[in-house]
């Protein structure tokens, strides 16, 4: 059930830019003045900034916060089945696989938070996820296929569409990818994606991805033992992370029914920070080293290694990577 600070909410967002008297939202929305009073005061209690103006009425104008009705407001319903926002938590990708414990999931779901005070990314690396300054959220998706020669190319496609969903935000950067799932700026980590799968254990089968998207988008701050590998993309561009939030999902919805995943990969090769230089990939307690010579069709990492002998990984972690001069 909507309530009225919710309504209230959703007609300022609808007249976003223009004024709305107070008599004007009493009557399109059939309550009284005093209750749309209310409404604005809590609204703005909730960081919601209003403008108020005798003789003009309401204007919306935005809010620091990512904010759960906004964001259900902007997105539509065809997209996602449920939306949770909330300001703290260890980590969205906790609060997603305990809902899935209880939940079976046909569509989309999304959490998101302000702040996670353990988020963290492949082999269970802490990623700092400070308020206000980042974007942090899962998105449940349901598996819709049992072809696992795509399953590969999930991370791959979804880098592709956040590196260039990040590059309308911010039109002065260049997102690079670092294989599989890092996004950077020059050579520090600005955002990274974590996907795993939800196995259903009588088919042994996935049931759902989980994919965890972090990003510093303004950061200033890191705490020192990260000050040298990650930044923020830009701390003096002004970024509506709720838009964001709902251009994401978006995209990369759309992208994982109808995506052009060859388009896809050929884009990740062309933004690869990887491909010509000497790396070495960190394979359980093997170090592997060698010359990066290319993403694979399945979204392997290809090295060449010192004896001209080339192979495919699926799975690593590449922790160095130099330049040949």
């Amino acid at each position: 059930m909507t309530t009225t600070k919710q309504k209230v909410l959703f007609e300022l967002l609808a007249h976003q830019g223009d004024w709305i008297s107070g008599d004007e939202l009493a009557t399109d929305l059939q309550i009284s003045r005093e209750s749309i009073w209310k409404a604005i005061n809590a609204l703005k209690k909730k960081h919601h900034h209003i403008e108020s103006r005798k003789n003009l009425g309401y204007q919306y104008i935005e809010t620091p916060t990512l904010d759960e009705d906004i964001v259900r407001y902007y997105l539509d319903d065809q997209y996602v089945d449920d939306i949770f926002v909330e300001q703290e938590v260890t980590s969205t990708q906790h609060l997603a696989k305990q809902y899935l414990t209880t939940h079976q999931v046909q569509k989309p779901i999304i959490f998101a938070a302000e702040s996670q005070s353990n988020g963290y990314g492949r082999r269970g690396r802490a990623f700092y996820s400070p308020a206000t300054s980042g974007l942090y959220f899962t998105i449940v998706l349901p598996n819709k296929t049992e072809d696992w020669s795509q399953v590969g190319l999930l991370t791959t496609s979804m880098a592709v569409i956040i590196a260039q969903t990040l590059e309308q935000f911010f039109p002065d950067e260049r997102i690079d990818l670092k294989w599989v799932n890092d996004l950077f700026i020059n050579d520090k980590k600005v955002g990274g994606i974590i996907t795993e799968a939800n196995i259903e254990l009588e088919s042994k089968s996935a049931s759902t991805f989980i994919m965890g998207i972090g990003l510093n988008l303004t950061t200033e701050t890191f705490p020192d033992e990260l000050s040298n590998i990650a930044q923020g993309i830009n701390s003096k561009v002004t970024v509506d992370r709720n838009q964001l939030l709902v251009t994401l999902a978006q995209r990369i919805v759309d992208t994982y029914d109808h995506g052009d995943i060859p388009a896809l990969l050929d884009e990740y090769r062309r933004r690869s920070n990887v491909i010509g230089k000497q790396v070495t990939l960190k394979l359980g307690n093997k170090m592997i080293t060698g010359t990066a010579k290319q993403i694979a069709n399945d979204g392997g990492l290809i090295i060449e290694d010192e004896h001209g002998i080339t192979k495919s990984f699926t799975s690593g972690e590449v922790i160095k990577t130099t330049v040949f001069r």
